[in-house]
Protein backbone atom coordinates (compact mmCIF):
# COMPACT_ATOMS: atom_id res chain seq x y z
CA UNK A 1 0.00 0.00 0.00
CA UNK A 2 1.23 3.38 -1.12
CA UNK A 3 2.30 5.74 1.45
CA UNK A 4 -0.85 8.24 3.26
CA UNK A 5 1.77 11.45 1.45
CA UNK A 6 1.71 9.56 -1.77
CA UNK A 7 -1.80 9.12 -2.01
CA UNK A 8 -2.16 12.46 -0.87
CA UNK A 9 0.45 14.00 -3.93
CA UNK A 10 -1.56 11.81 -6.39
CA UNK A 11 -4.87 12.66 -5.28
CA UNK A 12 -3.46 16.80 -5.22
CA UNK A 13 -2.01 16.27 -8.76
CA UNK A 14 -5.32 14.98 -9.90
CA UNK A 15 -7.12 18.08 -8.71
CA UNK A 16 -5.05 20.09 -10.25
CA UNK A 17 -5.37 18.85 -13.19
CA UNK A 18 -9.01 18.75 -13.73
CA UNK A 19 -8.77 22.43 -12.39
CA UNK A 20 -6.68 23.25 -15.11
CA UNK A 21 -8.58 21.94 -17.45
CA UNK A 22 -11.85 23.41 -15.74
CA UNK A 23 -10.03 26.35 -16.31
CA UNK A 24 -8.83 25.48 -20.45
CA UNK A 25 -12.41 24.78 -20.78
CA UNK A 26 -14.02 28.13 -19.18
CA UNK A 27 -11.52 30.25 -21.22
CA UNK A 28 -12.26 28.36 -24.35
CA UNK A 29 -15.75 29.74 -24.18
CA UNK A 30 -14.78 33.10 -23.18
CA UNK A 31 -12.73 33.31 -26.59
CA UNK A 32 -15.18 31.42 -28.68
CA UNK A 33 -17.86 35.10 -27.79
CA UNK A 34 -14.93 37.18 -28.05
CA UNK A 35 -15.07 37.08 -32.37
CA UNK A 36 -18.84 38.09 -32.96
CA UNK A 37 -18.37 40.54 -29.80
CA UNK A 38 -15.86 42.40 -30.84
CA UNK A 39 -17.35 42.34 -34.50
CA UNK A 40 -20.49 43.74 -33.29
CA UNK A 41 -18.34 46.59 -31.41
CA UNK A 42 -16.77 47.71 -34.16
CA UNK A 43 -20.36 48.40 -36.10
CA UNK A 44 -21.89 49.88 -33.32
CA UNK A 45 -18.78 52.17 -32.56
CA UNK A 46 -18.83 53.20 -36.50
CA UNK A 47 -22.30 53.96 -35.99
CA UNK A 48 -21.19 56.19 -32.99
CA UNK A 49 -18.46 58.03 -33.99
CA UNK A 50 -19.07 58.96 -37.91
CA UNK A 51 -22.22 60.81 -37.15
CA UNK A 52 -20.51 62.51 -34.18
CA UNK A 53 -17.61 63.71 -36.02
CA UNK A 54 -19.28 64.37 -39.17
CA UNK A 55 -21.62 67.10 -36.60
CA UNK A 56 -18.93 68.47 -34.72
CA UNK A 57 -15.14 67.82 -35.93
CA UNK A 58 -14.54 67.14 -32.93
CA UNK A 59 -10.91 65.83 -31.86
CA UNK A 60 -12.44 64.09 -29.15
CA UNK A 61 -14.62 62.13 -30.90
CA UNK A 62 -11.65 61.11 -33.15
CA UNK A 63 -9.39 59.94 -29.73
CA UNK A 64 -12.13 58.13 -28.39
CA UNK A 65 -12.45 56.23 -32.23
CA UNK A 66 -8.83 55.26 -31.46
CA UNK A 67 -8.99 53.91 -28.13
CA UNK A 68 -12.31 51.78 -28.52
CA UNK A 69 -10.71 50.65 -32.28
CA UNK A 70 -7.43 50.22 -30.31
CA UNK A 71 -8.96 47.55 -28.10
CA UNK A 72 -10.70 45.63 -30.90
CA UNK A 73 -7.31 45.17 -32.51
CA UNK A 74 -6.38 44.03 -29.45
CA UNK A 75 -8.90 41.75 -28.70
CA UNK A 76 -8.44 40.10 -32.10
CA UNK A 77 -4.65 39.69 -32.21
CA UNK A 78 -5.58 38.26 -28.65
CA UNK A 79 -8.29 35.97 -29.96
CA UNK A 80 -5.56 35.05 -32.87
CA UNK A 81 -2.49 33.97 -30.34
CA UNK A 82 -5.38 31.72 -28.25
CA UNK A 83 -6.32 29.83 -31.38
CA UNK A 84 -2.85 29.13 -31.76
CA UNK A 85 -1.77 28.21 -28.37
CA UNK A 86 -3.01 24.37 -29.57
CA UNK A 87 -0.60 22.37 -27.48
CA UNK A 88 -1.72 24.93 -24.35
CA UNK A 89 1.61 25.76 -23.83
CA UNK A 90 0.24 29.51 -21.60
CA UNK A 91 -1.79 28.35 -19.02
CA UNK A 92 -5.24 28.42 -18.83
CA UNK A 93 -5.33 31.45 -16.13
CA UNK A 94 -2.95 33.10 -18.03
CA UNK A 95 -5.36 33.69 -20.78
CA UNK A 96 -8.19 34.59 -18.38
CA UNK A 97 -6.27 37.52 -17.02
CA UNK A 98 -5.15 38.82 -20.21
CA UNK A 99 -9.03 38.67 -21.50
CA UNK A 100 -10.66 40.14 -18.35
CA UNK A 101 -7.72 43.08 -19.03
CA UNK A 102 -8.57 43.84 -22.18
CA UNK A 103 -12.40 43.32 -21.52
CA UNK A 104 -11.71 46.25 -18.98
CA UNK A 105 -10.32 48.60 -21.29
CA UNK A 106 -13.28 48.39 -23.96
CA UNK A 107 -16.11 48.71 -21.20
CA UNK A 108 -13.97 51.66 -19.70
CA UNK A 109 -14.34 53.28 -23.61
CA UNK A 110 -17.44 52.80 -23.92
CA UNK A 111 -18.63 53.77 -19.84
CA UNK A 112 -16.53 56.90 -21.40
CA UNK A 113 -18.33 57.47 -24.26
CA UNK A 114 -21.90 58.42 -22.05
CA UNK A 115 -19.59 60.91 -20.33
CA UNK A 116 -18.79 62.53 -23.74
CA UNK A 117 -21.11 62.49 -26.27
CA UNK A 118 -24.64 62.33 -24.23
CA UNK A 119 -25.21 66.36 -24.05
CA UNK A 120 -27.49 68.53 -22.01
CA UNK A 121 -30.22 69.89 -23.77
CA UNK A 122 -30.33 67.76 -26.77
CA UNK A 123 -32.70 64.25 -25.70
CA UNK A 124 -32.98 63.29 -29.41
CA UNK A 125 -29.04 62.75 -29.49
CA UNK A 126 -28.89 61.84 -25.78
CA UNK A 127 -31.76 58.61 -26.90
CA UNK A 128 -29.96 57.94 -29.64
CA UNK A 129 -26.10 57.51 -27.61
CA UNK A 130 -28.30 56.03 -24.67
CA UNK A 131 -29.47 53.42 -27.60
CA UNK A 132 -26.07 52.80 -29.07
CA UNK A 133 -24.62 52.18 -25.42
CA UNK A 134 -26.64 50.53 -24.07
CA UNK A 135 -26.91 47.71 -26.95
CA UNK A 136 -23.40 47.26 -26.45
CA UNK A 137 -23.65 47.11 -22.73
CA UNK A 138 -26.28 44.37 -23.46
CA UNK A 139 -24.42 42.29 -25.89
CA UNK A 140 -21.62 42.78 -23.82
CA UNK A 141 -22.98 40.80 -20.58
CA UNK A 142 -24.52 37.87 -22.72
CA UNK A 143 -20.87 37.15 -24.73
CA UNK A 144 -19.20 36.81 -21.12
CA UNK A 145 -22.29 35.02 -19.47
CA UNK A 146 -19.79 32.04 -19.72
CA UNK A 147 -17.11 33.72 -16.92
CA UNK A 148 -18.97 35.08 -13.85
CA UNK A 149 -15.99 37.76 -12.47
CA UNK A 150 -16.24 38.87 -16.49
CA UNK A 151 -19.61 39.92 -16.20
CA UNK A 152 -18.97 42.12 -13.58
CA UNK A 153 -15.85 43.55 -15.20
CA UNK A 154 -17.91 44.38 -18.07
CA UNK A 155 -21.22 45.69 -16.27
CA UNK A 156 -19.55 48.37 -13.61
CA UNK A 157 -17.26 50.27 -16.31
CA UNK A 158 -19.33 49.44 -19.41
CA UNK A 159 -23.12 49.87 -18.22
CA UNK A 160 -23.42 51.84 -14.90
CA UNK A 161 -21.88 55.44 -16.11
CA UNK A 162 -24.84 55.28 -19.09
CA UNK A 163 -27.50 55.66 -16.56
CA UNK A 164 -25.36 58.07 -14.03
CA UNK A 165 -24.72 60.22 -16.39
CA UNK A 166 -28.48 60.43 -17.51
CA UNK A 167 -29.56 61.19 -13.80
CA UNK A 168 -26.99 63.91 -13.15
CA UNK A 169 -28.16 65.85 -16.63
CA UNK A 170 -31.89 65.68 -15.29
CA UNK A 171 -35.36 66.57 -16.88
CA UNK A 172 -37.69 64.44 -17.72
CA UNK A 173 -36.54 62.56 -20.93
CA UNK A 174 -33.36 61.88 -19.30
CA UNK A 175 -34.97 60.30 -16.23
CA UNK A 176 -36.94 58.15 -18.41
CA UNK A 177 -33.81 56.98 -20.64
CA UNK A 178 -32.10 56.38 -17.20
CA UNK A 179 -34.80 54.23 -15.68
CA UNK A 180 -35.10 52.17 -19.22
CA UNK A 181 -31.45 51.82 -19.28
CA UNK A 182 -31.09 50.47 -15.78
CA UNK A 183 -33.92 48.12 -15.99
CA UNK A 184 -32.56 46.84 -19.44
CA UNK A 185 -28.88 46.35 -17.43
CA UNK A 186 -31.09 44.86 -14.33
CA UNK A 187 -33.07 42.04 -16.42
CA UNK A 188 -29.56 41.44 -19.00
CA UNK A 189 -27.33 40.90 -15.71
CA UNK A 190 -30.29 38.53 -13.98
CA UNK A 191 -30.27 36.50 -17.38
CA UNK A 192 -26.64 36.34 -17.72
CA UNK A 193 -25.91 35.37 -13.82
CA UNK A 194 -28.67 32.74 -14.11
CA UNK A 195 -26.81 31.59 -17.72
CA UNK A 196 -23.60 31.24 -16.28
CA UNK A 197 -24.36 29.04 -13.15
CA UNK A 198 -26.16 27.08 -15.87
CA UNK A 199 -23.26 27.27 -17.95
CA UNK A 200 -20.73 26.27 -15.23
CA UNK A 201 -23.01 23.49 -14.06
CA UNK A 202 -23.02 21.52 -17.03
CA UNK A 203 -19.34 22.51 -17.91
CA UNK A 204 -18.19 20.53 -14.66
CA UNK A 205 -20.57 17.71 -15.17
CA UNK A 206 -18.90 17.15 -18.51
CA UNK A 207 -15.55 17.05 -17.03
CA UNK A 208 -16.74 15.28 -14.62
CA UNK A 209 -18.41 12.68 -16.72
CA UNK A 210 -14.74 12.60 -19.20
CA UNK A 211 -12.98 12.21 -16.07
CA UNK A 212 -15.26 9.36 -14.82
CA UNK A 213 -14.99 7.73 -18.51
CA UNK A 214 -11.33 7.93 -18.79
CA UNK A 215 -10.91 6.78 -15.41
CA UNK A 216 -13.19 3.54 -15.93
CA UNK A 217 -11.27 2.69 -19.46
CA UNK A 218 -7.98 2.92 -17.14
CA UNK A 219 -9.42 0.97 -15.09
CA UNK A 220 -10.43 -1.60 -17.83
CA UNK A 221 -6.45 -2.31 -19.39
CA UNK A 222 -5.66 -2.49 -15.60
CA UNK A 223 -8.25 -5.55 -15.65
CA UNK A 224 -7.32 -6.66 -19.09
CA UNK A 225 -3.31 -6.39 -18.13
CA UNK A 226 -4.13 -8.37 -15.13
CA UNK A 227 -5.70 -11.13 -17.20
CA UNK A 228 -2.88 -11.45 -19.82
CA UNK A 229 -0.36 -11.54 -17.03
CA UNK A 230 -2.71 -14.33 -15.16
CA UNK A 231 -2.80 -16.26 -18.90
CA UNK A 232 1.17 -15.62 -19.27
CA UNK A 233 1.79 -17.36 -15.83
CA UNK A 234 -0.71 -20.35 -16.24
CA UNK A 235 0.79 -20.57 -19.61
CA UNK A 236 4.20 -20.70 -18.32
CA UNK A 237 3.77 -22.42 -15.40
CA UNK A 238 1.97 -25.27 -17.68
CA UNK A 239 4.54 -25.51 -20.09
CA UNK A 240 7.02 -25.78 -17.15
CA UNK A 241 5.49 -28.29 -15.52
CA UNK A 242 3.98 -30.08 -18.25
CA UNK A 243 7.50 -31.46 -19.87
CA UNK A 244 8.22 -33.54 -16.86
CA UNK A 245 4.79 -35.21 -16.61
CA UNK A 246 4.94 -35.83 -20.07
CA UNK A 247 7.98 -37.99 -20.04
CA UNK A 248 7.02 -39.87 -16.69
CA UNK A 249 3.49 -40.30 -18.35
CA UNK A 250 5.70 -42.44 -21.21
CA UNK A 251 8.04 -44.07 -18.84
CA UNK A 252 5.13 -45.07 -17.17
CA UNK A 253 3.67 -46.59 -19.82
CA UNK A 254 6.54 -48.48 -20.95
CA UNK A 255 6.94 -50.07 -17.35
CA UNK A 256 2.94 -50.79 -17.60
CA UNK A 257 3.54 -52.99 -20.61
CA UNK A 258 6.68 -54.52 -19.41
CA UNK A 259 5.89 -55.54 -15.84
CA UNK A 260 1.85 -56.90 -16.59
CA UNK A 261 1.58 -59.74 -14.87
CA UNK A 262 3.98 -59.24 -12.08
CA UNK A 263 3.07 -58.72 -8.42
CA UNK A 264 4.33 -55.06 -8.85
CA UNK A 265 1.28 -54.30 -11.51
CA UNK A 266 -1.12 -52.61 -8.69
CA UNK A 267 2.08 -50.08 -7.47
CA UNK A 268 2.48 -49.19 -11.62
CA UNK A 269 -1.22 -49.19 -12.40
CA UNK A 270 -1.90 -46.89 -9.57
CA UNK A 271 1.06 -44.71 -10.62
CA UNK A 272 -0.33 -44.56 -13.90
CA UNK A 273 -4.03 -42.95 -12.94
CA UNK A 274 -2.29 -40.67 -10.67
CA UNK A 275 -0.82 -39.02 -13.71
CA UNK A 276 -3.97 -39.40 -15.42
CA UNK A 277 -5.32 -36.98 -12.73
CA UNK A 278 -2.89 -34.41 -13.23
CA UNK A 279 -3.48 -34.91 -16.70
CA UNK A 280 -6.68 -34.10 -16.57
CA UNK A 281 -5.64 -30.82 -14.37
CA UNK A 282 -3.42 -29.48 -16.83
CA UNK A 283 -6.35 -30.61 -19.31
CA UNK A 284 -9.03 -28.33 -17.42
CA UNK A 285 -6.51 -25.25 -18.10
CA UNK A 286 -5.86 -25.97 -21.15
CA UNK A 287 -9.09 -26.04 -22.12
CA UNK A 288 -9.74 -22.30 -20.76
CA UNK A 289 -6.50 -21.29 -22.84
CA UNK A 290 -8.35 -22.85 -25.88
CA UNK A 291 -11.44 -21.41 -25.18
CA UNK A 292 -9.62 -17.85 -24.41
CA UNK A 293 -8.11 -17.88 -27.45
CA UNK A 294 -10.69 -18.85 -29.75
CA UNK A 295 -9.62 -21.94 -30.93
CA UNK A 296 -12.64 -24.08 -30.26
CA UNK A 297 -14.86 -24.02 -33.39
CA UNK A 298 -18.44 -25.25 -32.20
CA UNK A 299 -19.93 -28.09 -35.48
CA UNK A 300 -24.00 -27.31 -34.76
CA UNK A 301 -25.83 -29.89 -35.79
CA UNK A 302 -29.39 -31.17 -34.96
CA UNK A 303 -29.56 -34.96 -32.54
CA UNK A 304 -31.77 -36.09 -30.20
CA UNK A 305 -31.05 -35.49 -26.62
CA UNK A 306 -31.68 -39.27 -26.03
CA UNK A 307 -28.54 -40.22 -27.31
CA UNK A 308 -26.41 -37.63 -25.46
CA UNK A 309 -28.24 -38.91 -21.95
CA UNK A 310 -27.57 -42.44 -22.55
CA UNK A 311 -23.27 -41.81 -23.15
CA UNK A 312 -23.84 -39.53 -20.28
CA UNK A 313 -25.80 -42.34 -18.24
CA UNK A 314 -22.73 -44.77 -19.49
CA UNK A 315 -19.93 -42.37 -17.92
CA UNK A 316 -21.09 -41.52 -14.89
CA UNK A 317 -23.17 -44.49 -12.98
CA UNK A 318 -20.40 -46.15 -11.92
CA UNK A 319 -19.06 -43.15 -10.33
CA UNK A 320 -22.70 -42.48 -8.73
CA UNK A 321 -23.28 -45.71 -7.49
CA UNK A 322 -19.79 -45.76 -5.89
CA UNK A 323 -20.99 -42.26 -4.22
CA UNK A 324 -24.16 -43.54 -3.13
CA UNK A 325 -25.94 -41.78 -5.25
CA UNK A 326 -28.92 -41.86 -7.68
CA UNK A 327 -28.56 -40.92 -11.24
CA UNK A 328 -31.54 -40.26 -13.38
CA UNK A 329 -32.30 -38.72 -16.79
CA UNK A 330 -35.89 -37.70 -18.38
CA UNK A 331 -34.64 -37.23 -21.71
CA UNK A 332 -38.74 -36.45 -22.91
CA UNK A 333 -37.76 -37.08 -26.73
CA UNK A 334 -36.29 -33.80 -27.37
CA UNK A 335 -34.25 -32.96 -30.34
CA UNK A 336 -32.20 -29.93 -30.13
CA UNK A 337 -29.70 -27.68 -32.40
CA UNK A 338 -26.00 -27.38 -30.78
CA UNK A 339 -22.76 -29.04 -30.72
CA UNK A 340 -22.74 -32.45 -29.32
CA UNK A 341 -19.52 -33.08 -28.13
CA UNK A 342 -19.02 -29.61 -26.73
CA UNK A 343 -22.65 -29.66 -25.15
CA UNK A 344 -21.92 -33.01 -23.90
CA UNK A 345 -18.87 -31.45 -22.03
CA UNK A 346 -21.36 -28.88 -20.41
CA UNK A 347 -23.44 -31.28 -19.20
CA UNK A 348 -20.81 -33.98 -17.97
CA UNK A 349 -19.43 -31.01 -15.97
CA UNK A 350 -22.41 -30.28 -14.34
CA UNK A 351 -23.30 -34.10 -13.47
CA UNK A 352 -19.94 -34.87 -12.34
CA UNK A 353 -20.34 -31.00 -10.14
CA UNK A 354 -24.01 -32.55 -8.81
CA UNK A 355 -22.32 -36.14 -7.77
CA UNK A 356 -19.05 -34.29 -6.23
CA UNK A 357 -21.03 -32.18 -3.34
CA UNK A 358 -24.30 -34.63 -3.68
CA UNK A 359 -25.44 -35.95 -0.12
CA UNK A 360 -25.40 -40.12 0.12
CA UNK A 361 -28.54 -41.42 -0.47
CA UNK A 362 -29.71 -38.03 -2.55
CA UNK A 363 -29.70 -37.90 -6.10
CA UNK A 364 -28.59 -36.41 -8.91
CA UNK A 365 -31.27 -35.74 -12.07
CA UNK A 366 -30.91 -34.80 -15.54
CA UNK A 367 -33.95 -33.81 -17.21
CA UNK A 368 -34.55 -32.20 -20.41
CA UNK A 369 -37.74 -29.95 -20.30
CA UNK A 370 -39.84 -27.59 -23.12
CA UNK A 371 -39.38 -23.79 -22.07
CA UNK A 372 -39.86 -20.87 -24.04
CA UNK A 373 -40.26 -22.24 -27.66
CA UNK A 374 -36.47 -24.19 -26.83
CA UNK A 375 -35.19 -27.09 -24.59
CA UNK A 376 -33.86 -26.31 -21.37
CA UNK A 377 -31.47 -28.65 -20.24
CA UNK A 378 -31.20 -28.78 -16.19
CA UNK A 379 -28.78 -30.78 -13.60
CA UNK A 380 -30.78 -31.21 -10.42
CA UNK A 381 -29.10 -32.15 -7.29
CA UNK A 382 -29.66 -32.70 -3.68
CA UNK A 383 -26.40 -31.50 -2.56
CA UNK A 384 -25.20 -28.80 0.00
CA UNK A 385 -26.51 -25.96 -1.92
CA UNK A 386 -25.14 -22.82 -2.43
CA UNK A 387 -25.31 -19.52 -0.77
CA UNK A 388 -27.14 -16.62 -3.02
CA UNK A 389 -24.15 -14.61 -2.28
CA UNK A 390 -21.57 -16.57 -3.59
CA UNK A 391 -23.77 -17.66 -6.94
CA UNK A 392 -22.40 -15.17 -9.16
CA UNK A 393 -18.66 -16.65 -8.15
CA UNK A 394 -19.58 -20.27 -9.22
CA UNK A 395 -18.60 -19.73 -12.52
CA UNK A 396 -15.28 -18.22 -11.70
CA UNK A 397 -11.87 -20.00 -12.06
CA UNK A 398 -10.63 -21.97 -9.49
CA UNK A 399 -13.52 -20.87 -7.08
CA UNK A 400 -15.01 -23.99 -4.88
CA UNK A 401 -17.52 -23.79 -3.14
CA UNK A 402 -17.26 -25.33 0.56
CA UNK A 403 -13.29 -26.42 -0.39
CA UNK A 404 -11.23 -24.25 1.46
CA UNK A 405 -8.77 -26.57 2.12
CA UNK A 406 -8.47 -27.20 -1.71
CA UNK A 407 -9.02 -30.84 -1.33
CA UNK A 408 -8.00 -32.02 -4.62
CA UNK A 409 -10.67 -35.30 -4.83
CA UNK A 410 -13.45 -32.00 -5.27
CA UNK A 411 -11.91 -31.06 -8.50
CA UNK A 412 -9.97 -27.82 -9.17
CA UNK A 413 -12.59 -24.95 -9.62
CA UNK A 414 -12.79 -25.37 -13.65
CA UNK A 415 -15.37 -26.95 -13.94
CA UNK A 416 -17.89 -24.70 -14.29
CA UNK A 417 -15.24 -21.47 -15.18
CA UNK A 418 -15.41 -24.01 -18.39
CA UNK A 419 -18.85 -24.47 -18.35
CA UNK A 420 -19.56 -20.76 -18.80
CA UNK A 421 -17.31 -20.27 -21.87
CA UNK A 422 -18.90 -23.21 -23.38
CA UNK A 423 -22.28 -22.09 -23.00
CA UNK A 424 -21.16 -18.49 -24.43
CA UNK A 425 -19.62 -20.29 -27.19
CA UNK A 426 -22.71 -21.83 -28.03
CA UNK A 427 -24.97 -19.00 -27.35
CA UNK A 428 -26.87 -20.83 -24.40
CA UNK A 429 -28.26 -19.50 -21.83
CA UNK A 430 -27.05 -20.95 -18.51
CA UNK A 431 -28.63 -19.81 -15.14
CA UNK A 432 -28.29 -21.55 -11.80
CA UNK A 433 -30.75 -21.29 -8.65
CA UNK A 434 -29.33 -22.59 -5.45
CA UNK A 435 -30.55 -22.84 -1.69
CA UNK A 436 -28.29 -24.08 0.95
CA UNK A 437 -28.79 -27.33 2.50
CA UNK A 438 -31.48 -28.08 -0.17
CA UNK A 439 -29.12 -28.29 -3.23
CA UNK A 440 -29.27 -26.73 -6.89
CA UNK A 441 -30.27 -26.82 -10.31
CA UNK A 442 -28.20 -25.27 -13.52
CA UNK A 443 -30.32 -24.82 -16.55
CA UNK A 444 -28.90 -24.26 -20.10
CA UNK A 445 -31.54 -23.15 -22.64
CA UNK A 446 -30.58 -25.10 -26.06
CA UNK A 447 -32.76 -24.47 -29.64
CA UNK A 448 -35.34 -26.80 -30.23
CA UNK A 449 -34.96 -28.84 -33.24
CA UNK A 450 -37.57 -31.48 -35.01
CA UNK A 451 -37.31 -35.01 -36.15
CA UNK A 452 -36.28 -34.82 -40.24
CA UNK A 453 -33.25 -31.83 -39.04
CA UNK A 454 -31.85 -35.22 -37.42
CA UNK A 455 -27.63 -35.03 -38.52
CA UNK A 456 -25.40 -37.99 -37.86
CA UNK A 457 -22.60 -37.48 -35.92
CA UNK A 458 -20.10 -39.53 -34.46
CA UNK A 459 -18.64 -39.37 -31.10
CA UNK A 460 -13.97 -40.64 -31.00
CA UNK A 461 -13.96 -43.97 -28.93
CA UNK A 462 -12.09 -44.25 -26.14
CA UNK A 463 -10.52 -47.39 -26.57
CA UNK A 464 -6.92 -47.98 -26.54
CA UNK A 465 -6.05 -49.58 -30.49
CA UNK A 466 -4.09 -52.47 -31.29
CA UNK A 467 -0.93 -52.78 -32.04
CA UNK A 468 0.90 -51.87 -34.84
CA UNK A 469 0.39 -54.29 -37.69
CA UNK A 470 2.91 -52.56 -40.49
CA UNK A 471 5.84 -50.80 -38.67
CA UNK A 472 6.99 -47.14 -39.68
CA UNK A 473 9.51 -44.86 -39.14
CA UNK A 474 8.86 -41.58 -36.92
CA UNK A 475 10.94 -38.59 -36.06
CA UNK A 476 11.16 -38.03 -33.20
CA UNK A 477 11.98 -33.91 -32.76
CA UNK A 478 12.03 -32.35 -28.87
CA UNK A 479 15.07 -30.71 -27.21
CA UNK A 480 13.96 -32.79 -23.77
CA UNK A 481 16.33 -35.35 -23.74
CA UNK A 482 14.04 -37.79 -21.23
CA UNK A 483 10.95 -36.76 -23.03
CA UNK A 484 12.74 -38.40 -26.54
CA UNK A 485 14.00 -40.95 -24.02
CA UNK A 486 10.84 -42.13 -22.76
CA UNK A 487 8.53 -41.57 -26.24
CA UNK A 488 11.02 -43.10 -28.35
CA UNK A 489 11.10 -46.72 -25.95
CA UNK A 490 7.24 -46.55 -26.22
CA UNK A 491 7.14 -46.26 -29.90
CA UNK A 492 9.80 -48.86 -29.79
CA UNK A 493 7.37 -51.16 -28.02
CA UNK A 494 4.66 -50.67 -30.28
CA UNK A 495 7.07 -51.88 -33.03
CA UNK A 496 8.16 -47.81 -35.02
CA UNK A 497 11.37 -47.45 -35.62
CA UNK A 498 12.39 -43.94 -34.19
CA UNK A 499 14.91 -41.62 -35.24
CA UNK A 500 15.37 -38.91 -32.06
CA UNK A 501 16.83 -35.99 -32.98
CA UNK A 502 16.64 -32.32 -30.45
CA UNK A 503 17.37 -29.80 -33.10
CA UNK A 504 15.77 -29.19 -36.45
CA UNK A 505 19.81 -29.58 -38.05
CA UNK A 506 19.48 -32.87 -36.68
CA UNK A 507 15.90 -33.79 -37.71
CA UNK A 508 16.98 -32.72 -41.54
CA UNK A 509 20.24 -34.93 -41.43
CA UNK A 510 18.49 -37.67 -40.10
CA UNK A 511 16.02 -37.33 -43.04
CA UNK A 512 18.38 -36.59 -45.34
CA UNK A 513 20.07 -40.02 -43.99
CA UNK A 514 17.06 -41.81 -44.38
CA UNK A 515 16.75 -40.33 -48.74
CA UNK A 516 13.36 -39.14 -47.20
CA UNK A 517 11.85 -42.05 -45.95
CA UNK A 518 9.91 -40.81 -43.14
CA UNK A 519 6.30 -41.94 -42.59
CA UNK A 520 5.36 -39.39 -39.71
CA UNK A 521 7.18 -36.39 -37.52
CA UNK A 522 6.17 -35.79 -34.43
CA UNK A 523 7.69 -32.31 -32.54
CA UNK A 524 7.83 -30.45 -29.96
CA UNK A 525 6.49 -26.72 -30.76
CA UNK A 526 9.11 -24.61 -28.85
CA UNK A 527 13.03 -26.15 -29.25
CA UNK A 528 15.99 -24.90 -28.02
CA UNK A 529 17.71 -21.73 -29.24
CA UNK A 530 14.44 -20.05 -30.59
CA UNK A 531 14.13 -23.15 -33.12
CA UNK A 532 9.85 -23.26 -33.67
CA UNK A 533 8.48 -26.82 -34.41
CA UNK A 534 6.45 -25.01 -37.44
CA UNK A 535 9.26 -24.26 -39.68
CA UNK A 536 11.38 -27.73 -38.47
CA UNK A 537 8.38 -29.94 -39.94
CA UNK A 538 8.19 -27.55 -42.83
CA UNK A 539 12.39 -27.89 -43.34
CA UNK A 540 11.58 -32.10 -43.11
CA UNK A 541 9.19 -31.86 -45.43
CA UNK A 542 11.04 -29.84 -48.18
CA UNK A 543 13.92 -32.54 -47.64
CA UNK A 544 11.47 -35.60 -48.38
CA UNK A 545 9.89 -33.94 -51.33
CA UNK A 546 6.18 -34.62 -49.94
CA UNK A 547 4.01 -33.55 -47.20
CA UNK A 548 5.25 -36.04 -44.42
CA UNK A 549 2.39 -36.49 -42.26
CA UNK A 550 3.14 -34.71 -39.17
CA UNK A 551 2.27 -34.15 -35.13
CA UNK A 552 3.09 -31.30 -33.18
CA UNK A 553 3.87 -31.82 -29.53
CA UNK A 554 3.49 -28.87 -27.04
CA UNK A 555 3.18 -28.09 -23.43
CA UNK A 556 2.18 -24.31 -24.18
CA UNK A 557 -1.21 -22.93 -23.42
CA UNK A 558 -1.03 -19.48 -23.87
CA UNK A 559 -3.90 -18.22 -25.92
CA UNK A 560 -2.07 -16.68 -28.74
CA UNK A 561 0.41 -19.84 -29.43
CA UNK A 562 -3.03 -22.11 -29.18
CA UNK A 563 -4.41 -20.24 -31.67
CA UNK A 564 -1.09 -20.38 -33.63
CA UNK A 565 -0.86 -24.05 -33.83
CA UNK A 566 -4.38 -24.30 -34.72
CA UNK A 567 -4.25 -22.56 -37.62
CA UNK A 568 -1.23 -24.21 -38.77
CA UNK A 569 -3.56 -26.99 -40.28
CA UNK A 570 -1.27 -29.78 -38.31
CA UNK A 571 -2.85 -32.46 -35.57
CA UNK A 572 -1.63 -30.98 -31.83
CA UNK A 573 -1.37 -33.07 -28.90
CA UNK A 574 -1.10 -30.94 -25.29
CA UNK A 575 1.32 -32.25 -22.46
CA UNK A 576 1.24 -34.57 -20.97
CA UNK A 577 0.03 -36.86 -23.86
CA UNK A 578 -1.58 -40.23 -23.17
CA UNK A 579 0.22 -43.12 -24.45
CA UNK A 580 -2.99 -43.93 -25.76
CA UNK A 581 -4.01 -40.62 -27.79
CA UNK A 582 -0.45 -40.59 -29.41
CA UNK A 583 -0.89 -44.36 -30.54
CA UNK A 584 -4.73 -43.37 -31.96
CA UNK A 585 -3.21 -40.52 -33.91
CA UNK A 586 -0.44 -42.18 -35.02
CA UNK A 587 -2.80 -45.03 -36.46
CA UNK A 588 -5.10 -42.19 -37.87
CA UNK A 589 -2.07 -40.82 -39.72
CA UNK A 590 -1.05 -44.20 -40.96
Amino acid sequence: MPPTGAVSAISASSDAAASDLLARAAAARLYAHAGPMTLAGAVLALCLWQPLYGASRSTTVLAWAAVIHATQIGAVALLVAFRRDVPARMAATLWQRCYRILLVLTALGWGLAALLFIPAADPARAAWVALVVSGMAAGGIVANATDRACIFLWVIPAALPLPLVLLWRGGEIYLLLAAVAIAATALQLRLALAQNHLLSTTLRAELENAALVERLHRQMELTAQASREKSQFLASASHDLRQPLHALSFFGATLERRMAGSVDQPLIYNMMRSIEALDKSFGAILDISKLDAGAVEPHVQSFSIRDLFRRLQMSFAGQAEEAGLQLRFRDGARIVTSDPQLLERILANLVQNGLRYGRPGAGVLVGARRRRGGVSLEVWDAGIGIAEAELPKVFDEFYQVANPERDRSKGLGMGLAIVKRLSELLGHELTVRSRTGVGSVFRVWVARAHAEQIDEFTVGAETLPGALDDPRTVLLLDDEEAIRTSVAKLLAEWGYEVLAVATTADAVAAARGREGLVDVVISDLRLRDGEDGLRAIEQVRAVCGFDVPALLVTGDTAPEQVRRVHESGHIVLYKPVQPKDLLTVLKKLA
